[in-house]
């Protein structure tokens, strides 16, 4: 192992001496120094659901939806959006 401190290192590759902590401690716990995936929120409209409703109610208002799915109204803009459907 290379000698030498992590005031140092941090210094030499000007990052924080928390960043080399940080790694080091990864590196202890996991014996590696890859990224950590981490995982997604799952989403809180069923895209596949919603699309059923939209073909059985296709004048249905963002709130009559957002009632029909529990949630707010914005998260079925966003969501209807992100699947292409427009005004």
């Amino acid at each position: 192992m290379v000698t030498g401190s992590i005031t140092e290192a941090s210094h030499i590759f000007q990052i924080s001496r928390n960043t080399i902590y940080g790694w080091l401690k990864l590196k202890e716990k996991t014996g590696e120094l890859n990224h950590q995936v981490k995982g997604t929120k799952p989403r809180k409209v069923d895209r596949d659901r919603l699309k059923n409703y939209l073909t059985d109610n296709p004048d249905a208002y963002l709130t009559e939806i957002a009632a029909e799915f529990g949630c707010h109204l914005t998260t079925i803009h966003y969501a209807l959006k992100a699947m292409g459907y427009t005004r």
